[in-house]
């Protein structure tokens, strides 16, 4: 298991892969405004910098792929493929995308479909570019399973970034049943701490999550890849919290 960081979009993309690479053993690339949007990256430069150091690809979380207007939809899919691009360039396998139920006065079934829609061209995009698409479970509507059920039978090439600080919120944790119905989609893992109101990405311990139980169904299922320290509280606290879950998991 390889424990990461995400970068920092609000700093400078090279200071940020250095210091993931001192104190992590990979980098969850975030390609988003203000300093890390695609038109922003100087690929060769960032290649090098990252040199052989495995990297994950993530895209921002706002794209509307779920918007009732197909306009805003094919817009979040041009700049969903100019993440593409960077990441086929740099080497990186496989890429996120977010879930969007960002507009509440639609009816759900629609807001699946419009997702659906916009995940099945996204898919035909990375296979274009030779890159795996991961979606990431949000709170709420797209951590039900009976939804990511409907999701992945008209998406079957779509694979699963799991995010178990985001199963938590608002419900019991369905991380379980998200791992019993789904792990043979699943590529990426996510976890932050958090109380079940709101995604407050809290150091491990801080809220109110099982971790020995969350995890333990992740490493029962045969999953050993990426985890990525989505801890927000500072610097410090994510640094500290890698030989924290190091530690869970090598117990488990």
């Amino acid at each position: 298991m390889l424990i990461g960081s995400m970068n920092n979009p609000k700093n400078p993309l090279p200071k940020e892969i250095k210091w993931i690479k001192k104190n992590f053993d990979f980098l969850d690339l975030t390609l988003e405004l203000p300093n890390s949007h695609p038109d922003k990256v100087h690929v060769r430069a960032v290649r090098e910098l990252i040199d052989d150091f495995p990297v994950v690809g993530h895209t921002a979380w706002y794209l509307p792929i779920g918007s009732p207007f197909k306009e805003l939809r094919l817009y979040a899919l041009s700049e969903l493929e100019k993440c593409v691009e960077v990441f086929r360039k740099l080497g990186v396998e496989k890429v996120n995308v977010h879930f969007d139920d960002s507009i509440p006065l639609i009816k759900d079934e629609h807001t699946i479909e419009f997702n659906i829609w916009s995940l099945q061209r996204l898919v035909r995009i990375g296979k274009r570019h030779g890159v795996k698409i991961m979606a990431e479970n949000t709170p709420g509507l797209f951590s039900q399973p009976g939804v990511l059920d409907k999701v992945f039978r008209k998406v079957p090439e779509l694979m699963l970034h799991l995010d178990i600080g985001h199963a938590n919120i608002s419900t019991k944790n369905s991380t379980p049943i998200l791992i019993a119905k789904f792990s043979k989609h699943l590529a990426h893992i996510h976890i932050s701490d958090n109380n079940g109101k709101k995604d407050e990405h809290l150091s491990l311990g801080k809220g109110n999550i099982n971790w020995p139980g969350m995890l333990g169904v992740v490493k029962d299922a045969g999953y050993d890849g990426t985890i990525t320290l989505e801890v927000f509280t500072s610097e410090k606290t994510r640094v500290a919290d890698k030989p924290k879950l190091r530690k869970i998991w090598d117990n488990l």
